[in-house]
């Protein structure tokens, strides 16, 4: 019947809801959505940096892409990414986050600096802001990396590779499958995938997925840890 309206179910808990308290509540949620925009604001940072260096890129939110190049340096785009009611209200917000880059030729370090978390309010306006970084390398350094939130994406890069996410997705496409030494993959809850060495093919999901081979032909080292997300390491070039 029209007007008529039935109790929600969660679990074994019944609550009466108002057909009239539910359109307001799905109006608020979906309103406030609407109201908020994204803008965003670009730069770039470039520094010298040899072969077998270090880079070590340390990051709360926003995807990283990552590409080995055949040069000495460093080259970094960034792009902050806010989400306001207006580019007015923006403005203010870019500052919240700081890009620091240190170091130079054999170590270099890349970071996001947010603002300190109060215990009243821990993570209030962090949804708002995150930096999308695209780099690229002298492909035979190494690569150290911690994102808490965001994909990460590697192509081209030789070197050493630790890569640690929490939530998101990590694709990596290694130049030579034949030259990677160990490969230990590992995802709480999500999944791990290899086509690496033809018979190592793996593709699985669930919890406390992991992939590890040993080559001692190789002399490339890769770690993935990720919590929940993805694993995917490849060579597109095999």
């Amino acid at each position: 019947m029209k007007g008529e309206y039935r109790p929600k179910t969660f679990g074994t808990v019944l609550f009466p809801v108002s057909p009239v308290l539910y359109f307001l509540c799905v109006l608020c949620v979906s309103g406030g959505a609407a109201r908020a925009d994204e803008f965003s604001r670009a730069s770039t940072y470039s520094v010298r940096m040899f072969s077998y260096g270090m880079l070590t890129v340390d990051t709360r939110t926003g995807d990283i892409e990552i590409q080995g190049w055949d040069n000495p340096r460093l080259e970094i785009q960034a792009e902050k990414i806010v989400r306001a009611k207006s580019a007015s209200a923006a403005e203010p917000l870019y500052d919240r986050v700081k890009i620091q880059l240190e170091g130079q030729d054999k170590a270099v370090c890349l970071r996001t600096i947010y603002p300190p978390r109060r215990l009243w309010r821990p993570f209030r306006d962090e949804s708002k802001l995150s930096v999308n970084f695209r780099i690229k390398m002298p492909y035979d350094a190494n690569l150290t990396l911690h994102s808490v939130d965001g994909d990460v994406r590697v192509s081209g890069l030789a070197g050493r590779e630790l890569i640690r996410v929490n939530y998101g997705d990590v694709e990596i496409d290694v130049p030579s499958a034949w030259d990677v030494r160990t490969l230990d993959a590992h995802a709480w809850l999500g999944y791990v995938q290899s086509d690496l060495h033809g018979g190592m093919e793996s593709d699985s999901a669930g919890v406390s997925q992991r992939l590890w081979f040993y080559n001692e032909r190789g002399k490339q080292d890769i770690t993935v840890k990720v919590h929940m997300g993805g694993v995917w390491v490849y060579s597109s070039l095999q």
